[in-house]
């Protein structure tokens, strides 16, 4: 079965064990909600619903629940983060919006130009792991959350090992550049007219090619010549420079 379709059968089951009448209504209510053609021929037999502000807790939980089962879907999470309610008339739809944005989720609303249907979704994960446990599908909810905290580990992952590669490979242009520019300066003869501060930064870039500023300040540190990471910088740059004049 279809992530969508393990959270109704959960609903439904959870459902069933419900024996308040004013909740089974409330739960019809939304089901008929996204079937209804026109809003007004609801009214006659849940005009009292329409009022959101007098709605019980319990009844606006039903309401959804309904919903969801008649016209909703949440997708895989490993695929995307999107949960919508599809419904056939615009102004159901505007009252399944209005619920929703008074328990403060923040949905969209659209008209799907093929079909003529209205759909309200969500895009948030966080908003869509709250609704599942308002409409009390606590085991999807639970699925839910692990699912989207493993791809937010995994996400966070790649992020730091996009930013060590991007780096690393910032590191190496640098010092190939320094390198290069030390040879140059070597090959015209005039590396002995150097000041003394210039060749050791040199000598610590020839020794150390391929590491980073912070790497070679640190062994500066081990040897009492520290130097800074803003130092060697200032001294690699005024080599770049020597060269770049030759």
């Amino acid at each position: 079965m279809s992530f969508s379709s393990d959270i109704k059968e959960e609903i439904l089951k959870n459902f069933s064990k419900c024996k308040n009448v004013c909740c089974i209504k409330a739960e019809r209510f939304g089901e008929c909600l996204v079937e209804a053609q026109n809003k007004y021929e609801l009214e006659s037999q849940f005009k009292e619903l329409f009022d959101i502000s007098k709605l019980k807790e319990c009844c606006i939980k039903s309401i959804l629940k309904g919903c969801f089962l008649g016209g909703g879907c949440i997708v895989n999470p490993n695929t995307d983060y999107h949960f919508e309610l599809t419904i056939k008339n615009k102004a159901c739809a505007e009252y399944i919006f209005n619920l929703l944005s008074v328990l403060e989720f923040t949905p969209k609303l659209l008209k799907r130009k093929n079909t003529g249907t209205y759909v309200v979704y969500i895009k948030d994960s966080e908003q869509i792991s709250l609704f599942l446990s308002l409409v009390e599908a606590n085991t999807s909810m639970l699925k839910f959350e692990e699912i989207r905290v493993e791809k937010q580990v995994k996400n966070n992952i790649n992020r730091t090992i996009n930013c060590e590669a991007a780096n690393l490979a910032k590191t190496i242009k640098s010092s190939i550049k320094q390198i290069e520019a030390i040879e140059k300066i070597k090959k015209a003869g005039k590396f002995d007219n150097l000041n003394e501060k210039l060749k050791y930064a040199a000598s610590l870039r020839l020794k150390y090619k391929n590491e980073s500023l912070d790497y070679i300040s640190n062994k500066t540190k081990e040897k009492g010549e520290y130097i800074s990471k803003s130092g060697l910088k200032h001294r690699f740059d005024k080599i770049l420079q020597i060269a770049d004049n030759i």
